[in-house]
C-alpha cells in the first residue's frame, strides 16, 4: 500500500462527485421551484404582490386580492388573529391556523387553514368563493385558478333614486350588462327621497341616496356607501365673485342677501336656483349650510343635477348648488371660507359640505342585487367609474 497525494485524491474521487452534483443541480432546482400559480378573476389576470400558493391541493390567495377585486371590506383582529371579510350579503371569518371558519355565523370546516406568508394574510380561495356564491375552477395546464363572480349573473335589477348617484350606477350597470348576456339593470332618477321610498315599498331592488337617512328610514333599509362627494356652490363663469363666507352663502340661499354687490360682486340681483323637494342634494345643503332652514321660496326649482347646472350656466346672475361631480367648465364653483370645493378638500375634511353617496336595500340584500353592490365597491369601479365621473372614492 502507498499513500496517495492529496491532489491525486481530489482528481480521482472528489472531482467526479462534484461533476455529478453539478449535472443534477438543474433537476433539483426545477423540482424545488414549481411554476407560479396564476389567478384569473372575471376574465382578468390578477398579479398580487404576494403570489398565490398551493397547500395540499388548495389555492391560498392574499386577502387584499379579495377586497380589491370582489368588492369586499376587510377587517383584522390582532388579538384573535382573525380576518373578517364582509360583502353585501355575507360575513366570512378566517382564523389563522384554524381548520374551521364561519359564514354569516355558521361554522364550516377547512381542508387547509388560512396562514400568513411574507406578511400577507392568505386565505383559501375556494372556501371563500363558495361562501359568497362565486364560481371557481382550476386549469391544470396553465396552473390558473379561475373565479367568476361578476361574470356569473342572470336576472334583472331595478335601481331608482338620487340623480347625483345615477351616473355611477348607470356606468356600473352598463359594464355588468356587457359582462353578462342574461342580465338586465334599469337605472332611473327621481331623487333620493323617491329612491328610498321605492325601496321601503319594495318597488325597486336598490335605491340611491345622496343624503343621510332619517332614523325611521334606518330602521327599514340597509345602507351601503359607494362613493364620497361634496356640494359645490356654483355661479356663472363670468361672475367676479370667487369666494363666499359660510354665513354669506347661507344668507343668499335664505333670501336675506339679494344683490351681488353685497358680497363683492356686480350691482345685480341674485337669482337663486334650487333642487326639487325630495332631492338629497337639497336636503344636505339645508342640513350643512342652512341650519335646517328651507331655501328661499322665490328660488327656481330644478328636477336634476344636470338641470340646475344648465340654469346657472345660462344666467350671469344665477347661483345654485350641485355635486362636485357635476361641476365643469360651464359653471364656476365658489370657495367657501376660502376653501375650494375639490376632491382633496373633501377627503381632508376641510370643506364644509362633504357627504357620502349611498345605495339602500329593503333588508339584507341577496342574489344579484348584492353582487351589484359588491361591484360598486371594487377597486376597479372606484378608480374607473367613481373617480372618472368626478366623485371621490371610498377607502
Amino acid at each position: 500500500m502507498f499513500a496517495m497525494k492529496p491532489g491525486k485524491l481530489f482528481l480521482r474521487f472528489v472531482l467526479p462527485l462534484l461533476m455529478v452534483v453539478a449535472l443534477m443541480s438543474p433537476i433539483v432546482a426545477a423540482a424545488a421551484s414549481e411554476p407560479a400559480i396564476n389567478l384569473r378573476i372575471d376574465g382578468n389576470i390578477v398579479v398580487p404582490a404576494v403570489a398565490p400558493i398551493v397547500k395540499d391541493g388548495r389555492t391560498l390567495v392574499p386577502l387584499r386580492v379579495i377586497s380589491e377585486t370582489l368588492g369586499a371590506q376587510v377587517g383584522w383582529s390582532d388579538e384573535r388573529r382573525e380576518a373578517t371579510i364582509t360583502t353585501a350579503a355575507y360575513e366570512v371569518v378566517f382564523a389563522i391556523g384554524s381548520s374551521s371558519y364561519t359564514v354569516n355565523g355558521a361554522t364550516k370546516t377547512l381542508d387547509v387553514p388560512a396562514e400568513i406568508v411574507s406578511g400577507s394574510t392568505m386565505v383559501p380561495l375556494r372556501a371563500f368563493a363558495d361562501s359568497i356564491g362565486a364560481k371557481v375552477d382550476y386549469d391544470d395546464g396553465s396552473r390558473t385558478a379561475i373565479v367568476d363572480y361578476f361574470t356569473n349573473m342572470t336576472g334583472s335589477v331595478m335601481v331608482t333614486g338620487s340623480t347625483t348617484a345615477q351616473p355611477i350606477l348607470q356606468a356600473a350597470a352598463d359594464n355588468l350588462i356587457d359582462m353578462n348576456s342574461g342580465l338586465t339593470i334599469s337605472v332611473a332618477g327621481g331623487g333620493s327621497g323617491a329612491g328610498i321610498k321605492d325601496t321601503i315599498e319594495g318597488t325597486n331592488n336598490i335605491g340611491m341616496s345622496s343624503r343621510d337617512l332619517t332614523d325611521e328610514e334606518k330602521a327599514q333599509v340597509k345602507a351601503f356607501t359607494i362613493a364620497n362627494d361634496g356640494i359645490a356652490i356654483i355661479v356663472h363663469p363670468s361672475n367676479p365673485v370667487n369666494n363666499l363666507s359660510a354665513e354669506d352663502a347661507m344668507n343668499i340661499f335664505l333670501g336675506e342677501i339679494k344683490n351681488w354687490s353685497e358680497v363683492g360682486g356686480n350691482d345685480a340681483p341674485i337669482l337663486v336656483q334650487t333642487r326639487e323637494t325630495g332631492s338629497g342634494t337639497l336636503a344636505t345643503l339645508e342640513e350643512m349650510l342652512l341650519a335646517r332652514e328651507p331655501v328661499v321660496q322665490t328660488a327656481t326649482p330644478h328636477a336634476s343635477a344636470a338641470l340646475i347646472k344648465q340654469a346657472v350656466a345660462r344666467d350671469a346672475n344665477a347661483i345654485g348648488f350641485d355635486s362636485i361631480g357635476f361641476v365643469d367648465s360651464t359653471v364656476k364653483a365658489l370657495s367657501i371660507n376660502n376653501i375650494a370645493a375639490t376632491s382633496d378638500t373633501v377627503k381632508r375634511g376641510s370643506y364644509l359640505m362633504g357627504r357620502g353617496l349611498i345605495v339602500v336595500t329593503n333588508g339584507e340584500p341577496s342574489g344579484i342585487t348584492a353582487i351589484v353592490i359588491d361591484y360598486l365597491r371594487t377597486a376597479y369601479c372606484q378608480e374607473n367609474i367613481v373617480v372618472k365621473e368626478g366623485y371621490i372614492s371610498i377607502d
